[in-house]
């Protein structure tokens, strides 16, 4: 199947489109659409038509869908019918971000922007390896990319670093240290970036000024065969007065005005982003999840096991151990349960009736179903080869946009 983008050659060059161009590129699109709709989703189960509401239509501006790191959206989880390739990837483990229905997705060496529609694209190299989700700030025009530098080893680490890209035509504006080895995550609140990297938590301002800068332990991952590829969904949770960052086998919260450490409740090998809400924060690890208010008084306390970062939407915690587990936001204790075939890194994304899991493909699992194990939970699914085990789902633009194997992918209903 051909692919409905294909980067240019050139550094940072914007790809030509002429009225011609514009068509072939849409027909390409097209076609790739009308191959995937001819070979069928596999593993996908029928869907009722007034079952769902749409896919949210709005934006997708950072890992999470906000600062906040909750992974929710408004709108239904309808079932993919048509799916094209967007942009191709051997080596590609986090999510996209859209805007105005453009799409921002960073993988390798490569930053790439596209239209829903596979049109109207730019490409930018990257001078290290792409590591995380981008996070837009639309107010003032940049998109951030996080990286690591090849090479890097503990005894010889190379800069983690954050690079500022025009979102519009792609012109690289400026690139910001933000420690060793790796950048894990990253995240924009009023302008100012919020970055995790292998050696510290930093705060920058729109100027890349730097305010503050907090030492951190590496998270653990190669103690767990996890290798540090996985470690591209850990940007910071912030609040208005907050940061919230797992360290090495801990919950921190920093100051957000001053980065000074507030307090720090112990989590057994956090490797996942906080989330938080207005109950506090939730802290997943290998060995638990622990819930605090935020105060730093510890909520519940679960001896479940997780990979990935939770989910939250109002009353409900969702968290991918083993099974996928919706837990009482207030007690800690599981409602309900659905058998996942696998798990990985990647944090469950919530809509107003779903919640959507990926790892060995894509799930939906329905969230109004009665009983611990009902069969009828799962209302869907799309095939193994459909998405990798790292990268969330994004719901975006009346879409749904997956990482796989092979690059990203896009869903429509």
């Amino acid at each position: 199947m051909s692919p409905a983008f294909t980067p240019s050659d050139g550094d940072g060059q914007r790809s030509a489109h002429t009225a011609a161009g514009r068509g072939t590129a849409r027909r390409r699109f097209l076609s790739g659409i009308a191959v995937a709709v001819t070979a069928g989703l596999a593993g996908c189960g029928s869907l009722r038509s007034d079952e769902s509401a749409a896919f949210y239509d709005g934006d997708w501006h950072a890992y999470g869908n906000g600062p906040e790191n909750r992974n929710r959206v408004t709108g239904g989880a309808p079932e993919p019918e048509e799916a094209a390739p967007m942009v191709p990837a051997d080596w590609a483990y986090g999510p996209p971000v859209v805007r105005d229905d453009v799409v921002y997705f960073a993988a390798e060496r490569r930053v790439v922007a596209i239209g829903v529609d596979g049109t109207e694209a730019w490409t930018q190299r990257l001078e290290g390896e792409a590591f995380g989700a981008p996070a837009l700030d639309p107010d003032r025009g940049r998109l951030y990319v996080p990286m690591r530098s090849a090479g890097s080893s503990d005894l010889d680490p190379e800069p983690a670093s954050v690079t500022a890209f025009a979102p519009d035509d792609g012109d690289r504006l400026a690139t910001y240290r933000v420690g060793d080895e790796a950048t894990y995550g990253v995240s924009v609140v009023d302008g100012d970036v919020y970055a995790r990297s292998a050696t510290a938590c930093v705060r920058l301002g729109p100027d890349g000024t730097e305010r503050w800068r907090r030492s951190l332990d590496p998270l653990v991952y190669d103690e767990y065969n996890l290798g540090d590829s996985t470690a591209t969904q850990i940007p910071p949770a912030v609040t208005g007065d907050a940061v919230y960052v797992p360290d090495r086998d801990a919950l921190v919260k920093l100051d957000r005005e001053s980065g000074e450490e507030r307090w720090r409740v112990d989590v057994d090998t956090p490797y996942a982003a906080s989330a938080t809400d207005g109950r506090g924060v939730v802290q997943t690890g290998h060995q638990e999840v622990v819930a605090v208010d935020h105060a730093g008084e510890e909520r519940w306390r679960r001896d479940l096991h997780s990979r990935a970062a939770a989910a939250l939407a109002g009353d409900d915690v969702y968290v991918a151990a083993g099974d996928l587990h919706e837990l009482d936001a207030g007690s800690g204790e599981t409602t309900w349960r659905a058998h996942l075939p696998s798990e990985g890194t990647a944090a469950p994304v919530v809509t107003d009736d779903a919640v959507l899991v990926a790892g060995s493909g894509v799930r939906a699992f329905r969230r109004d179903v009665e009983g611990i194990f009902d069969p009828d939970r799962l209302r869907w699914e799309l095939g193994a080869s459909h998405a990798t085990a790292y990268a969330s789902p994004v719901v975006a633009a009346g879409r749904l946009f997956v990482v796989g194997p092979f690059g990203l992918k896009v869903h429509e209903r």
